[in-house]
């Protein structure tokens, strides 16, 4: 079995052991009021990608290549894909996962493009030590050959496809606007198989695992006591009973599937979006808080900064600023102990972001303003 897909059932087990009811919720992956098959894109994800390898499967020839083209574009297209594997991320990590995980950016005008929710997913891998899943996007993903088949921008002749309209790729150190099927793409096909079933049989088995009630301890938000519902078909939702007062009286509140109507239904539960981006924004700040350093990609960091900017709570803005002091000091010091000189030419380009924004946000922050320009001024001289 490919490393990677090893990883993902790791995901999911490491992720009950540390909160069964957080990996609840990210299971159901609540919204809205819905069926079970329109709260999210993932059944339709579970159904058409096994299609896929079918036709992939019993097809040769150009017929083959389009349908392994249409199985890998799709695989890593899928949006709930990602924001699950982040949130069991962040539950091994000690915090919250979400339904709207890699949703928007910066100031949530305008929707996460996939390219850009891989990229804050890497460093939740990396955090995560899940480096086989990493190695699995950086060796199997490119964006270019999903771009050229989504937008009909390829040809096939033979064994070989060619990207038109695209930028090209590297392969083996060499840029190639071209690439041979069954050396270079089909074993890609088969690794990115090889994930999916491992994470579509983690899903299903733990959601079938719930056959009768069960009831664990869950922050909703507050510490309660939560009966996980269980049936013959499996999770039905959760129940924290007596929690809402009204009108003089106790009610449940909790997320269930209503049998007699057939939908997923939140029940004496609010959701505000505002407070959902609060939580996520003092969560993400907490996660940058404990980490000595971002060590894979730092846009989900500058991302968290932009959000941050916008809604101009004083408190968080402090704790932006002294976080990109922080990351800005690490790799200045990494500057100074680096002993290759072309390489330590290469540090002030990565530090500049970090310092430059800080004194943007937060200058009342420095003892020193003048001082700190005088270090933005010198590692620009530098550049």
């Amino acid at each position: 079995m490919e490393a990677a897909a090893i990883e993902i059932e790791q995901l999911f087990e490491q992720a009950i052991e540390i909160s069964e009811f957080d990996v609840v919720l990210t299971l159901i992956n609540y919204k809205g009021v819905s069926s079970q098959n329109l709260n999210s894109n993932l059944l339709e994800f579970f159904d058409a990608i096994p299609f896929y390898t079918k036709l992939y499967r019993e097809l040769e020839g150009k017929e083959k290549a389009r349908m392994g083209l249409q199985l890998y574009s799709t695989f890593f297209e899928n949006s709930d894909f990602y924001n699950m594997i982040g949130s069991l991320c962040r539950i091994t990590l000690g915090y919250k996962g979400s339904s709207y995980l890699f949703w928007k950016t910066r100031k949530y005008e305008r929707l996460l493009g996939i390219g850009e929710k891989q990229d804050f997913l890497m460093e939740l891998l990396a955090d995560s030590d899940k480096e086989n899943i990493i190695d699995f996007y950086e060796s199997n993903h490119h964006k270019e050959i999903r771009n050229t088949f989504f937008h009909s921008a390829y040809s096939i002749e033979g064994s070989e496809y060619v990207m038109h309209d695209s930028d090209p790729i590297t392969i083996e150190g060499v840029q190639r606007a071209s690439f041979d099927l069954e050396t270079f793409f089909y074993p890609k096909v088969e690794s990115v198989i090889a994930v999916f079933e491992a994470f579509k049989t983690s899903y299903w088995n733990l959601w079938n695992s719930y056959q009768s009630d069960r009831e664990v301890i869950g922050y909703f938000p507050v510490r309660s006591k939560v009966t996980i519902m269980g049936s013959d078909q499996g999770l039905k939702g959760f129940r924290i009973k007596d929690s809402v007062s009204l009108f003089g009286k106790l009610h449940d509140s909790g997320i269930w599937y209503d049998e007699k109507y057939k939908f997923w239904c939140g029940h004496n539960i609010r959701m505000n979006m505002a407070r959902i981006e609060d939580i996520e924004i003092d969560d993400q700040l907490k996660r940058y808080e404990n980490k000595d350093d971002i060590v894979k990609n730092d846009m989900d960091f500058f991302n968290l900064i932009d959000k941050i900017v916008e809604k101009q709570d004083p408190r968080n803005i402090r704790r932006a600023t002294i976080l990109l002091l922080k990351y800005g000091d690490v790799r200045v010091a990494k500057m100074k102990a680096e002993e290759n000189h072309y390489k330590k030419k290469s540090f002030p380009k990565m530090i500049l972001p970090y310092y430059r924004l800080a004194l943007e946000i937060g200058s009342h922050v420095f003892r020193d303003v003048q001082e700190f320009k005088k270090t933005i001024a010198g590692l620009e001289a530098q550049v």
